[in-house]
């Protein structure tokens, strides 16, 4: 029968289309094809960057109790056990005297009451070994033992700590494993609850489809997927969570091309290990392994059923299911998987009843509220400065001290919060939407390690690293600069200046190529004839400036510089009072300069970084010079302890800072900026505050950071025994009454103290 023209017209236009829809489906398939064949062509991961931590470390007669040891360990990763049971690898346990005893071969010290035990498995820069840590009533470490047998130690390093990963620039936490490393109860887990028939379809599965249509038709809404395991990873590795036609469409064909191509096992090992499962900070936790670690503090290889049952619950919303946010629906959404499991024949009713009895994991103890983002920041610049190429896979040895960063972030946020809600003005800002910002940088005396980062109060609302980047006029900071200049000069006399040297703190004008300067003290007032150290002591302006004329402008260059300032510091007069800006990170390096006794050494934030198979592609070298005589620092130094004791810092020993220091406020003219560079003999802390705009605060060095400089100390400076400075070779120290100081003075002070101490160098004439 022959077919009307029109209809015969139809079936051929039908079949042109037909045939023109097939090649375009075959070229979109070939196209998907493709780019599958080369994305899986090499790793299917790009290798991380690790980024860790400085090695934990502990010292006789440092301020920690047991209390706290104990969550520093569990926060390192290692199980607690009772003292009755075996200490196995990664595991500790508390012990009291008696059974401390029983694991040494010599006498424990009389004061020790308790001990903690614990074994370490070979690590980063650590070999396996067991520890023991003993301490007295009062928190102090006073016995430390390691090796087999046991030995004493004066200190420990113990092993550093993943704090940051990154893929591909991106913040993810990974850890990526072989199929054969992910228990069987991990794998049937999480096909039981998200794809049953996963070992039997082709990339797509008809019957789930058809079910999850049925599903939400009577739901009236999206109630369910019908999506493979093999579609759930098309969709997080090739493509995106976007719900779109043409993106579902995208997903069916390429989870049947994908199939073509890769093994089942391979499938769901690359899931397992690209699959989100939660936050932690501003990291993603992505994969088992990861989620493991996050969720139990155990590698995943080591997870039972009950837990791999809750990972498994959690694949299809972190957020729902997080045991630590959301334990209820946790709990139920783990029995709903549990008893998937059990209807599929993969575990027993007694194994199923069991893992339904166990308890969900509790929420670790926080190591960092966030994970260093502006120390992270900065060693990032350390990369791009070194050539190194983070995309090759690194791993990264910092000098990060973990406690200190979490110290140091908390202490800006709070006392900036405090400043905030203290003065009126600054609130009034506040609520215009004008935040108070502040950078810390602390650093170990001993070695120039930086061991804690802030560059602000919110890395989130502002990526600004202050500490690093921050070029703000220091003001009084630079005055112990002058001063040092003067220890290493003579008085218009020929004498050299001592702390009781007499200089004048009067009105005056300089004049130079065609201006005239007249500098005044920061409230108006003058005290005329005084000591050396009072001038540095109570930051007067009009002597200090007086000083840095006479003893030369240049010179005084010449000395920050070989502090370790290297910004373009012009030698005008009003440089002796720190009208020029530095960063940060140079008031620290000059500050540590003197913190060391004149040593200078580079300040450091790497020790080492190596590639992931362990080829070491850079370690840091360290190389003091010794810029100045250490005498003369020393005197120095004797006279910033004033500052802390009696000067303008003496706000500390009333905010609990007790600790033998030395230090300098630093206050700037237009109260832009306000700073407190202090340090002990074992750590040097430098706080700056301000507003990133240069708008005035009307905050001083004492009001403004020292607050930030005291709470921050009070916690990380009893990391050390508590000791004063340990002066030279070269020098003396002597005595002095507050009466007998105030007889000297035609302005007689009201001091917080009744006696205090001065270094000079011998032979010099200590009287006043």
């Amino acid at each position: 029968m022959k077919l009307p023209p029109a209809l015969l017209k139809l079936v051929r236009l039908t079949l042109i289309g037909l045939t023109l829809v097939a090649a375009l489906v075959l070229i979109w398939a070939w196209r998907l094809d493709s780019e599958i064949k080369e994305r899986i062509a090499g790793d299917w991961f790009v290798p991380p960057v690790e980024i860790y931590s400085a090695p934990a470390r502990l010292q006789l007669g440092q301020t920690l109790s047991s209390a706290q040891f104990k969550t520093q360990l569990e926060q390192m990763g290692l199980r607690a056990r009772e003292s009755h049971q075996m200490v196995l690898e990664n595991d500790f346990a508390d012990f009291d005297r008696e059974q401390c005893q029983s694991h040494l071969s010599e006498e424990l010290e009389a004061d020790v009451i308790n001990c903690v035990t614990f074994r370490l498995g070979e690590g980063h820069g650590v070999a396996a070994d067991l520890y023991l840590v003993g301490f007295n009533t009062e928190g102090q470490v006073l016995a430390l033992y390691s090796g087999q047998p046991l030995a004493p130690r004066k200190a420990l390093e113990l092993q550093s700590t993943l704090f940051a990963q990154f893929y591909g620039g991106q913040p993810i936490l990974r850890r990526v494993l072989q199929i054969n490393e992910i228990p069987l109860d991990c794998l049937q887990a999480v096909t039981a609850i998200e794809d049953s028939d996963f070992l039997h379809h082709h990339g797509v599965s008809p019957t789930g489809l058809f079910r999850a249509f049925l599903k939400n038709l009577a739901h009236g809404r999206y109630a369910q997927g019908g999506s493979t395991i093999t579609q759930q990873l098309v969709k997080v590795y090739f493509l995106t969570s976007k719900k779109t036609l043409k993106r579902k469409l995208t997903e069916l064909l390429m989870a049947v091309l994908l199939e073509t191509r890769v093994e089942k096992d391979k499938i769901l090992q690359n899931y397992l290990n690209a699959i989100y499962m939660g936050q932690n900070g501003p990291f993603q936790v992505v994969g088992f392994g990861a989620a493991s670690e996050h969720y139990f503090r155990r590698p995943l290889e080591e997870l039972d059923l009950p837990q791999c049952a809750l990972l498994a619950a959690m694949v299809n919303s972190p957020g729902r299911f997080n045991p630590f946010q959301n334990a209820e629906n946790a709990r139920q959404r783990r029995e709903r998987v549990i008893q998937r499991m059990q209807e599929l024949e993969m575990i027993t009713p007694d194994k199923a009843e069991a893992a339904l009895k166990s308890p969900l994991p509790s929420r670790p103890p926080r190591l960092l509220t966030e994970p260093a983002p502006y120390f992270v920041q900065a060693v990032e610049r350390e990369l791009e400065k070194k050539g190194i190429d983070p995309n090759q896979g690194l791993r990264i040895f910092t000098t990060l001290d973990i406690a200190a960063q979490e110290a140091a972030q908390v202490s800006v946020s709070q006392q900036l919060n405090q400043l905030e809600q203290g003065f009126k003005s600054l609130a009034d800002r506040k609520a215009q939407g004008k935040e108070l910002q502040a950078s810390l940088i602390s650093v170990e005396v001993a070695t120039g390690e930086i061991m804690a980062l802030v560059g602000g109060r919110s890395f989130k609302r502002t990526q600004y690293n202050r500490a690093i980047d921050g070029h703000r006029q220091v003001g009084s900071i630079m005055k112990p600069f002058v001063y040092l200049t003067a220890l290493e000069s003579r008085t218009k006399e020929g004498d050299p200046y001592t702390p009781l040297t007499l200089i004048e703190d009067a009105s005056f004008t300089h004049k130079y190529e065609g201006q005239s300067w007249s500098p005044v003290n920061y409230d108006k007032e003058f005290w005329g004839t005084i000591p050396l150290m009072t001038g540095l002591k109570n930051s007067l302006n009009a002597a200090t400036a007086r000083l840095g004329i006479d003893v030369g402008l240049d010179a005084i260059v010449d000395v920050a510089r070989r502090a370790g300032i290297t910004s373009p510091i012009q030698p005008l007069p009003s440089m002796t009072l720190g009208s020029f800006e530095l960063f940060p990170l140079e008031v620290a390096s000059s500050y540590t300069t003197l913190a060391r006794m004149g040593s200078k050494v580079n300040l450091s934030m790497i020790r080492r970084i190596e590639t992931l198979s362990g080829n070491k592609l850079f370690e840091v070298t360290t190389e003091p010079e010794q810029s100045f005589a250490r005498e003369n620092v020393a005197v120095l130094i004797g006279m910033m302890k004033q500052t802390v004791l009696a000067g303008t810092a003496r706000s500390l020993a009333p905010r609990g800072f007790t600790f033998p220091a030395a230090g300098k406020t630093g206050t700037t003219s237009d109260s832009k900026d306000a700073w407190f560079a202090g340090f002990t003999p074992d750590l040097l802390t430098v706080v700056w505050v301000g507003y990133d705009d240069n708008t005035p605060h009307g905050l001083t060095g004492a009001s403004g950071a020292l607050p930030i400089w005291s709470e921050y100390m009070k916690q990380i400076a009893p990391r050390w025994p508590r000791r004063d400075f340990t002066w030279p070779e070269g020098t003396v120290t002597f005595p002095y009454s507050v009466d007998e100081y105030n007889r000297k003075l035609s302005k007689p002070e009201e001091l917080p103290i009744t006696e205090f101490e001065l270094v000079f160098r011998e032979g010099e004439q200590p009287g006043f």
